[in-house]
Parts: C-alpha cells; structure tokens; sequence
C-alpha cells in the first residue's frame, strides 16, 4: 500500500510496531533486548539530516516549531540556529545551487509504503520517490572520505544497502516497477562535499537475502512471542543487570 501523505511524526511511525521498519531492524542487529526500546531523542546529528529533509519536503517552518532546542536559549546567540543548524542552512544553499543535486530532490516527498518481506510487514518512508525513475534517499554526512581525501565505503557501514533493498523491494510489490536506488549525500565539511551513489542491483539482492536470516526472528521478538538474546553490553542490557559480570581478556579483546 503507498500513502504519499503520511502526515505522522517520526515518533509516531516508528512507535508503530505492527510493521518491522530499517530503523528498527538496525537496532535488533546491534541487540534484541535494545531492538525492544523506543527510539529516544533524536542526537542533534540526526536532527540536521532531518532539518534538510524537512526543508527538501516543504516542511521546514512546521520542524522548526516541533523542535525549539535547535535554537539557542541563552548568550550572544539567543534566538538563532544552533552552529549545526546554521550548516545545515549552508547545505541547503549548496543543494538548491548544484543542479544534479537538485534534480535528484524532484519527486513525491515523504512517501510511506508498506509489503510484506519474508513473512513480515514492513514500512518504508521514502525521502524522494520519483515515479517509474528512481527511489532516491538524501543523506547528511560528516564526511565520505578517509583521512587520505578517498572515499570510504559508507554504504555498507552504515547498512544503507539494505534500507535501499527494502525500498526497491516496497515499491516492486506496490508498482511492478523494479527502479534503481541513489544516495544523494552531502557532507558537513568546510567546503561542503558532495556525491550521489548509484546502489548496484548486486549489492541490493545481497543485502536483501542477508536480511532474510533473522528478520523473522527480530519481528516476533518485537510482537513478544519470542524472548530476546541480550549482548550484555549495550545500555538496556547494562539497565536489567542485577550483578556484575566476570569477564576474560579475551573479552576486552572482542575475541
């Protein structure tokens, strides 16, 4: 099913756990008793990616009122954009500037879309869906390159092939349309940079099948059918300790 309209907050959609969600499977990867806590306060690097998607979606004005700690409170700079905030204003300057970057911005905003991948329903919020073209995500980095000035691969680091697989795979059982993926990333960098990664299909189908393994597994551990395996390490897992652990060198040595 596709809503172009869906007007939820993100707490509202990611509360929502009658569908698995990216977001919420990357969280049981790292833990399954984590995987059962709510997101919590967006970090400020978060909320300048989402200032620009919301400036890119029309709906910066309505972002700026949700979120009143992006504006400083006190000293010399009461009343404006916090220093993260006021880059995110020169990302959006250098956006609207670059023509190819702004071409991949065309397209419906926001777009919700909702299938069933192995079994489990899932939602995916697109940032740029433009119809029978592509499915485009717009990211803000802190860079995409290594301290030698090359590029790194932070597709894979950050398990951006797989949230692109789940969406080529929402718009497939929604349209028939099989479309390609992009990544349009700008940088926080002074001077901003910039690029726009073409996600192969090999990569895709890859991510995609590794998803397979335990997503079935995450989603009944989030319906409370099945009990979750903590790592022992994380905060939530930290949070439900009654004792202290005895632990190895080898332990410390992630071995």
């Amino acid at each position: 099913m596709i809503n172009p309209k869906d007007m939820s907050t993100d707490a509202e959609y990611f509360a929502d756990k009658s569908y698995m969600s990216v977001s919420k499977y990357k969280q049981f990867l790292k833990c399954e008793v984590g995987g059962l806590e709510d997101f919590g306060e967006p970090s400020e690097a978060m909320l300048i990616g989402s200032y620009v998607d919301a400036y890119i979606s029309g709906t910066l004005d309505e972002f700026k009122e949700s979120h009143p700690e992006i504006i400083s409170s006190r000293g010399a700079t009461k009343g404006e954009l916090k220093a993260g905030f006021k880059k995110a204003d020169e990302i959006i300057k250098y956006i609207d500037a670059n023509p190819t970057f702004k071409q991949f911005m065309e397209g419906d905003k926001q777009t919700v879309m909702t299938g069933e991948i192995f079994g489990v329903p899932f939602k995916g919020k697109l940032d740029v869906y433009a119809k029978g073209i592509a499915i485009n995500d717009l990211k803000v980095l802190a860079t995409v390159t290594d301290k030698g000035g090359n590029y790194y691969d932070f597709v894979s680091a950050w398990n951006y092939d797989l949230q692109m697989s789940v969406y080529q795979e929402l718009v497939f059982q929604n349209t028939d349309e099989k479309l390609p993926t992009f990544l349009c990333v700008a940088t926080k960098e002074e001077p901003i940079n910039s690029v726009i990664v073409n996600v192969d299909q090999t990569t895709l189908d890859v991510a995609l099948y590794r998803l397979e393994e335990n997503v079935k597994r995450f989603y009944d551990i989030m319906q409370g059918t099945v009990e979750p395996v903590g790592c022992g390490i994380c905060s939530s897992c930290i949070a439900q300790r009654v004792d202290t652990p005895i632990i190895g060198m080898m332990d410390l040595l992630g071995l």
